[in-house]
């Protein structure tokens, strides 16, 4: 069955043909550019998605960053994309004459996770977006979760301290601590003049080459990202949560890190139970691909 992903990122917008197994045969990925709005970006995804479509293509799978209700296939207002109210999965259908299905990005990295991850078919596994924000997707009992309002589950917001950077005009929620942003947001408040001038993978580079204030901010990091997972294990009792970019960019050092502190934070018996680890390496190309097969005829 081949089936044709696109992941729209806050950076990066990817397309692929690829199937139900997870192969991936093409890829296709350009600049997302919210500033040139939402028209000009919806042209350049339904080109990309007819330049790899194929006679034998069945369907297609969105996964979008940011809010939206993955009932009605509608994205309401990703922070990070020009879309607002945009009936994304119609307009792309009738572009391409295929079934398309729409996900949160979260959700579809858990699925796509739950279908090829090496805990395939886990009864219950989040994963952790760790990038440009810091969402939740979650599979329970082999569904993706949404509330009636087909809005995703939402952990960013949540309040984790009473200070630190304005995200959703709410300091010290979870984003501006445990996103990879948030050690650009960490790194202006503590030092504007140096750290506070890069990006948030220079600050992670400067981190790994022994810099004590950048060590510093990925610890907090880290910190607040363990403190999620057991927030997350101890209410919903999982067996996995993946942990996505900032697992990539750091690698098992910071992970350990995260794992430290989920078990500083979680009951004994959900540190016993719950598996942390970093994401499969190709899941946002596969995130696309998982989607499409919920729209599979």
């Amino acid at each position: 069955m081949e089936l044709i992903g696109v992941n729209i990122g806050g950076t990066t917008t990817t397309v692929v043909r690829g199937d139900e197994r997870g192969n991936v045969y093409e890829r296709a990925a350009f600049p997302t550019e919210r500033e040139r709005g939402e028209d000009a970006l919806f042209a350049e995804i339904a080109a990309a998605v007819g330049a790899l479509k194929r006679d034998q293509s069945v369907a297609v799978g969105v996964a979008v960053g940011g809010p939206c209700d993955a009932h009605r296939g509608v994205v309401i207002s990703a922070p990070h994309l020009p879309f607002r109210d945009f009936p994304l999965a119609a307009r792309l259908s009738a572009e391409c004459g295929l079934p398309v299905r729409l996900h949160h990005d979260a959700a579809a990295c858990a699925l796509a996770e739950w279908r090829w991850g090496p805990d395939a078919g886990s009864a219950g596994l989040a994963y952790l977006t760790c990038g440009t924000g810091f969402g939740v997707g979650l599979v329970l009992d082999g569904k993706p979760r949404y509330g009636s309002s087909g809005h995703s589950p939402e952990i960013g917001h949540v309040r984790y301290r009473d200070d630190g950077p304005d995200i959703f005009e709410k300091p010290g929620c979870f984003e501006g601590f445990s996103s990879a942003t948030a050690l650009a947001l960490l790194a202006k408040e503590r030092d504007p003049s140096d750290l506070g001038r890069l990006l948030p993978k220079e600050i992670a580079e400067r981190a790994l080459r022994g810099d004590p204030l950048a060590s510093e901010i990925v610890r907090e990091n880290q910190h607040a990202v363990g403190a999620a997972c057991a927030l997350l294990a101890d209410l919903l009792v999982l067996d996995v949560i993946v942990l996505g970019s900032l697992a990539r960019y750091l690698g098992m050092a910071w992970i350990a890190g995260v794992q430290q502190a989920f078990a500083r934070e979680a009951l004994p018996a959900n540190v016993a139970h719950c598996r942390i680890r970093g994401s499969i390496a190709d899941v946002q190309d596969l995130s696309g691909l998982a989607a499409a097969i919920d729209a599979a005829p």
